[in-house]
């Protein structure tokens, strides 16, 4: 069963920002693969590569990674796949339809601690909006931690569906409500959306956070204009519970030609993934079946062109956080 998203259930702030900042060129050097691995093709993962690092990212900030970077690829099949079900519509709005195609975003750890610290703060000090509750500068707070670029910008939200949905920020980030109506593209409420569709940023950390407070779940998304993460193909990978009664893995590949597989091993058993959207070379790939109600182990493997291995997460295995009691993100 889909759910049908209202404004009445999650407000959105109004304001979406970006610092000026002299755009920085994504930076962070280039990994040469080890000796050929014992199924006989080389891997090209970095260590610790998708690997979280003191606990960022979880499980639906992981998730907001892998939607960002969906919608990127393919603004418009985007939209009517996956934020079909939104209320008021996307479609009919014609929102994303006059944003190009652009780059993905690499996972950056400390727009990630940013991005957290200030869900937590909004939900413990009971304030919504981009400065934190004590009045420290939204800035600030994002270059006290993020130190790659000037070039900066984010996106709040709170709400409180149960349970929440990675893919309900991202659906009312995109929709940019003005009105009874989504809004159009470039009419200068679409703030939220220029920013997630922005090509001068190379980097994103999202943070999520659950307080007992009147919005329960707050979001957000922090942006930079450099990433240091190694541009591999396999860029990431994730779940979402969608469509009804289904658990959904998504992974972002990127590269100068198609691969010649991509895989979800889940529980230690292989599963073909199939394009979902954009092209095979610069895409989403996915593969869905029936919600369980326990953890599962999973990750990807992509058999790029060449006929080199990438794996993500580079070790240990993700779980299927939300999949009946399943309470873990991630096992080593």
């Amino acid at each position: 069963m889909t759910t049908r998203f209202t404004l009445r259930e999650m407000l959105l702030v109004a304001l979406n920002l970006a610092a000026l900042g002299i755009l920085a060129s994504a930076c962070g050097g280039t990994t040469s693969p080890p000796a050929p691995s014992d199924g006989g093709n080389p891997s090209g993962t970095p260590s610790g590569y998708g690997v979280p690092q003191e606990g960022f990212p979880g499980w639906r900030e992981r998730a907001l990674l892998v939607l960002t970077n969906a919608v990127r690829l393919s603004p418009i099949a985007y939209r009517d796949r996956y934020a079909a079900d939104f209320s008021p519509s996307l479609s009919a709005a014609m929102a994303l339809s006059t944003y190009p195609a652009v780059g993905t975003l690499r996972w950056n750890l400390a727009l990630n601690q940013s991005a957290r610290s200030h869900s937590t703060d909004m939900g413990v000090n009971g304030c919504f909006q981009h400065d934190s509750c004590d009045g420290t500068p939204w800035n600030k707070r994002i270059t006290s931690y993020y130190k790659l670029s000037g070039t900066i910008g984010e996106n709040i939200a709170a709400g409180y569906p149960a349970p929440a949905d990675p893919r309900y920020a991202m659906s009312m980030w995109l929709c940019d409500q003005s009105g009874s109506s989504c809004c159009a593209d470039r009419a200068g409420c679409d703030g939220h959306r220029a920013n997630m569709m922005a090509g001068g940023y190379r980097a994103l950390g999202t943070g999520y956070a659950t307080v007992s407070s009147n919005y329960q779940n707050y979001w957000t998304q922090d942006f930079g204009g450099a990433a240091d993460a190694p541009a591999v193909p396999l860029v990431d990978g994730s779940h979402i519970f969608f469509p009804g009664g289904k658990i959904t893995f998504l992974a972002n590949f990127v590269d100068t030609g198609a691969p010649r597989s991509v895989k979800l091993v889940l529980s230690g058993s292989e599963l073909e993934m199939g394009l979902d959207l954009g092209s095979a070379a610069s895409g989403t790939y996915a593969a869905s079946i029936t919600a369980g109600d326990a953890c599962r182990p999973y990750h990807f493997v992509a058999l790029d062109g060449a006929g080199v291995s990438w794996r993500y997460p580079a070790s240990g295995e993700l779980q299927t956080h939300g999949e009946g009691s399943c309470a873990s993100d991630w096992t080593p």
